[in-house]
């Protein structure tokens, strides 16, 4: 049969097309990607000027624990936001249009 042939010779050219990929890539392709990757890992080997053990206070942080312990957490100073007034905007009938 003649079907046969002409099918696997239609697969190969099919395929051709998928044989290079990247012919049609900047060949700095991705640098970006791996750039923003190797900025986001923490360096487990970092040094401080003038500090000796960089992080959190251990008497502090065990105080905390304690509190939170016993359910008398201090709460954080509240926040709030500045209010902004927005004039004009978009022609056109009310919100309720």
């Amino acid at each position: 049969m003649i079907v046969r042939p002409l099918t696997a010779l239609a697969a190969l050219l099919a395929m051709a097309g998928c044989a290079d990929a990247s012919r049609d890539l900047s060949p700095d392709f991705g640098n970006a990607v791996r750039a923003n990757l190797a900025a986001q890992i923490a360096d487990p080997e970092a040094r401080y000027d003038r500090v000796l053990q960089p992080g959190g206070d251990g008497a502090r942080a065990a105080l905390a624990a304690t509190r939170y312990g016993k359910n008398q957490v201090i709460q954080p100073a509240s926040a709030s936001t500045s209010s902004v007034e927005i004039k004009g905007g978009a022609k056109g009938g009310s919100p309720g249009n």
